[in-house]
């Protein structure tokens, strides 16, 4: 398989174009790894159902029994509890930073440690999330799977 990248100026939105002649497993493997990226949420703001791609959420957040997705601009209340969003989405970037927080790797600007092992998380949004020490371990293995591949797409 060829990949072949673009940078065009002034587009609206990234797109991703297939040409294929028959779809082998290379293909269906990139294919299944892009259908998960590409998953939508549904939620209610404002009293309005919003449905936003996972690739908009910087973080999930649990407050009093309810679930809450946050994009750049907007908090979204959604139906799903933390461990199902976990269990349907660490494969695509979401890992656990305590009881109450989703985190999504693509969205981190910078990590800082902080008093009591514990470490803050600036999202590129330029809000700050705090990582309770007990999930540094899951988090930084995430982290390092992630890396891994990055590394390995821009090998190829």
């Amino acid at each position: 398989m060829k990949l072949i990248k673009t940078r065009e100026e002034n587009l609206e939105e990234n797109y991703l174009e297939l040409h294929y002649e028959d779809i082998d497993g290379e293909t269906a493997a990139v294919l299944e790894r892009l259908r998960l990226a590409l998953k939508y949420i549904e939620g209610m703001a404002d009293g309005k159902k919003l449905t936003f791609p996972l690739s908009a959420i910087f973080y999930f957040e649990s407050v009093d029994r309810k679930t809450f997705a946050y994009t750049q601009d907007t908090c979204i209340e959604i139906k799903e509890t933390l461990q199902g969003i976990i269990s349907e989405h660490k494969d695509v970037g979401f890992v656990r930073i305590s009881k109450s927080s989703i985190v999504n790797l693509y969205k981190i600007k910078r990590l800082q440690g902080d008093l009591n092992m514990r470490t803050r998380i600036f999202l590129k949004n330029d809000e700050c999330l705090v990582m309770n020490r007990g999930y540094r371990a899951e988090f930084y293995e995430a982290l390092k799977k992630l890396r891994g591949r990055q590394k390995n797409e821009t090998d190829q």
